[in-house]
């Protein structure tokens, strides 16, 4: 498979062809940030998706996600997030094929996580691929 068919083979499946790991215990893709203070002071910051997703027919696919995006900013701000609760978060979707990192979107929880939508390029993240929404749409399912 490569990439186009694998972008496609999630665009065009749906819901029901996925398998949901449960959201507790851990997913076993981690993200590990080094870091240093004054003095001798180290360690060690692990941060790890929440959630996987096994695309039922082939389950050499899956998706993890739920792990903040690297670099975005802690409280963003959104014009077009009027939602009743206005906390939103930018996470990521790690796309595996056989264990190998393939692929990667970003998307968003709004009204304080009740909703995952997708957030792509240009002003406010509102230009999305088909391909992104489709993501989107199976972690929102």
């Amino acid at each position: 498979m490569n990439i186009i068919e694998l972008r496609d083979t999630i665009t065009n499946s749906d819901d029901t062809e996925w398998q949901r790991v449960g959201r507790m215990g851990p997913t076993y893709r981690d993200r590990f940030d080094p870091w240093s203070g004054p003095g001798d002071k180290t360690g060690v910051d692990i941060e790890t998706h929440s959630s996987v997703a096994v695309y039922k027919p082939d389950i050499d696919l899956t998706i993890v996600y739920g792990m903040s995006a690297p670099g975005a900013p802690k409280e963003p701000s959104f014009k077009w997030a009027t939602f009743p609760d206005p906390a939103v978060s930018i996470h990521l979707a790690d796309v595996f094929w056989r264990g190998s990192l393939v692929d990667r979107v970003d998307f968003v929880y709004v009204d304080g996580g009740r909703c995952i939508l997708p957030i792509g390029e240009g002003h406010q993240g509102l230009r999305i691929t088909r391909y992104e929404y489709a993501v989107a749409r199976l972690l929102d399912s």
